[in-house]
């Protein structure tokens, strides 16, 4: 008797694991269901019935996507991402920086819903600031900011437009022909709309509280004053702010797939002591070493990472390849309704220069630096003069050009770079160090005073050279003489 009973014990142990693993539906994204309420208590259902996918990610694990995020997860709007890289060509210089926008997005609403958590927001809320945060780049073409100063001066829209254009359901992320391939299909206004989730208020977190209608205009953002009241703007901080949950993501997934270690933050500390003060996002002072840590990290990332030399010479190289296709290349907004694969093969059909620089970045044939000067190294006429030349695309194509025939080469092997010009288009919160802290005696100062370290940071110089000048292989030394009697003499 003794014998069966423990048989019997081992049968039913092992069917009850095998209902368990049964409770596992694998689907073709790699992602998996579980669909028993017994498992609501573990977290992975947030209501009876209520199907949810756990997603495996690199960074943050295992987490759960329900709801609005779950059917997002389905669109066409949020796949598209799959095909647009995190970092462009940075691969080139980093091997393994083949992420996408993709992934990035489903982190960032992971941490949407943990900085929600923190911050007590109710169900509603956090819903809405979770699919914020996982649509706040649907609005991206291929190869992201790289491209997109130079298809919205040929006629496109810069991305927070189209993104806010896709929520709305004014702009459609299918190109010609492809609407076929789909059956009926929610758009993503109806999405959020069956969860009374208002497509407008989600819209208006992604342009954030200080963006007055454009991203860019975040560069106008100030540091604040003594007064810490006013409309409550915390939702909205937390999707575009000096801590948001975009940012927190893409430093640790870029510095993970990078393998550059400068992006690791104790992102957990920061967003279990964040608090809403006023109407604004805040830090409490247990969490200002993990804050100062954020800041820090994201200074050394775009030292170490985005601003690196050999990065700029393939932005630069891909730019100009769609800047000088001119009409060989389809219509801007067609163009902006592509991923990276699909604009790289119009250039290469393009011909002539822009086939030319597809090729040598497909084997890694690249322009070389033939000159840079650091800021203290320029006078105040110089520095000037390039700003004006970087701000106006018409006279730096006349420069090159005229530098470019000077040195016996065509048109376009010459090229002036300003990185700062970038870093103002894509990363306006690189001068948003300062941040509000509620002390241990209650009180909100804003973190410049309390560390140094906030203004070291706003200071301090991205890039150390402000100019670069890039041509072929084996001209530049004769390039650089000349560039140097033309601008800087």
């Amino acid at each position: 008797m003794l014998l069966l009973s423990l048989r019997e014990k081992w049968l039913a142990y092992n069917c009850i694991a095998f209902e368990f693993q049964m409770k596992y539906i694998y689907d073709t994204a790699g992602t998996y269901f579980l669909t028993n309420e017994r498992f609501k208590s573990d977290g992975y259902l947030g209501a009876i019935g209520e199907i949810v996918k756990i997603i495996n990610d690199a960074i943050h694990g295992q987490f759960k996507l329900g709801g609005a995020t779950e059917d997002l997860l389905a669109s066409p709007e949020i796949n598209k991402l799959s095909h647009i890289k995190q970092l462009g060509l940075a691969h080139l210089v980093f091997p393994g920086a083949h992420h996408t926008r993709f992934e990035h997005s489903l982190g960032a609403s992971h941490l949407a819903g943990r900085m929600a958590d923190s911050l007590s927001l109710d169900e509603h809320e956090k819903s809405t600031l979770q699919v914020a945060a996982m649509l706040h780049d649907v609005g991206h073409g291929p190869y992201s900011h790289t491209l997109e100063h130079i298809l919205e001066e040929r006629g496109g829209m810069d991305h927070m437009s189209v993104t806010q254009g896709i929520i709305l359901g004014e702009y459609d992320v299918l190109g010609h022909g492809e609407s076929s391939s789909f059956g009926r299909r929610r758009s993503i206004p109806e999405i959020l709309e069956d969860y009374e989730l208002d497509p407008k208020h989600v819209a208006s977190l992604i342009r954030g509280p200080d963006a007055s209608g454009t991203e860019r205009s975040l560069l106008s953002w100030t540091e604040g004053s003594g007064d810490f009241t006013g409309e409550d703007q915390t939702m909205a901080k937390l999707i575009h702010g000096p801590v948001d949950c975009d940012q927190l993501d893409y430093l640790l997934r870029d510095s993970h797939f990078t393998g550059v270690k400068h992006g690791i933050v104790d992102h957990r500390r920061l967003v279990e002591c964040l608090s809403s003060e006023g109407g604004d996002v805040a830090v409490e002072q247990g969490g200002m070493p993990a804050l100062e840590g954020m800041l820090m990290a994201r200074g050394l990332m775009y030292s170490a990472v985005y601003f690196h030399k050999v990065t700029r010479i393939t932005e630069v190289m891909l730019s100009r390849a769609v800047e000088r296709a001119g009409n060989n290349l389809p219509d801007s907004l067609d163009l902006q309704r592509m991923v990276d694969a699909e604009i790289w093969g119009s250039l290469e059909s393009a011909g002539d220069f822009a086939k030319d620089m597809i090729t040598r970045l497909k084997y890694r044939r690249l322009l070389k630096v033939c000159l840079s000067r650091r800021k203290e190294d320029l006078t105040n006429d110089q520095i000037e003069r390039l700003a004006s030349i970087a701000s106006d695309p018409n006279s730096r194509r006349e420069l090159e050009d005229e530098m470019a025939y000077r040195s016996g080469l065509d048109p376009g092997y010459v090229a002036i770079d300003v990185p700062s010009v970038k870093l103002l288009l894509s990363e306006p919160r690189m001068a948003q160090v300062d941040v509000k802290v509620i002390g241990n005696d209650g009180k909100t100062r804003w973190l410049k005073e309390m560390t140094p370290m906030a203004e070291a940071l706003r200071k301090r110089q991205v890039s150390q050279d402000v100019v670069y000048v890039m041509t072929l292989p084996g001209h530049e030394s004769n390039v650089s003489r000349i560039v140097e009697n033309r601008l800087f003499s």
